[in-house]
């Protein structure tokens, strides 16, 4: 039996880390930019509380969602850079960890407008542009990160 944390060996030969090594192999820059990530979704959180009951929303689920999906956002990003700044390891290692980003990013905004009733269109609209807005920074932040570390390295 092999434990979470010995490497993984892929059919074509190709030796994959175990999800531990992976963790730990983050260092204090990926683990800092996690708490940051949960830090701004707890103040968002607070901050949109007051409109969130307004419109039917339940504040808590949201709450729950924002704050409790933020560690695999903040994580699935920085493993992402890191496995795609590395290139010995191919794009496909990469892929749950931005999978998990995807996620992350779109659950509490889905569940905003999967559970208001009738919202004003301004604001279905107000929601999907910062979906967009902000999804599209995150990829430029990705994006930037990977080659930043490939012209450094």
């Amino acid at each position: 039996m092999s434990d979470s944390s010995d490497a993984i060996v892929i059919d074509d030969g190709e030796e994959c880390p175990g999800l531990l090594n992976e963790l730990r192999s983050l260092g204090t820059l990926g683990q800092m930019w996690t708490l940051t990530v949960v830090v701004l979704c707890l103040a968002r959180a607070v901050i949109v509380w007051p409109m969130l009951a307004e419109h039917g929303i339940n504040p808590w689920w949201f709450l729950v969602l924002d704050v409790g999906t933020a560690p695999f956002y903040g994580v699935g990003q920085a493993m992402g850079v890191k496995i795609l700044r590395d290139d010995s390891r191919p794009l496909r290692h990469a892929l749950p960890w931005i999978g998990m980003v995807l996620f992350s990013f779109l659950a509490p905004y889905a569940y905003v407008l999967r559970s208001a009733g009738e919202l004003p269109h301004y604001v279905v609209w107000g929601v999907v542009a910062w979906i967009a807005i902000f999804g599209a920074l995150t990829i430029r932040r990705m994006a930037r990160d990977v080659r930043m570390e490939a012209v450094a390295g």
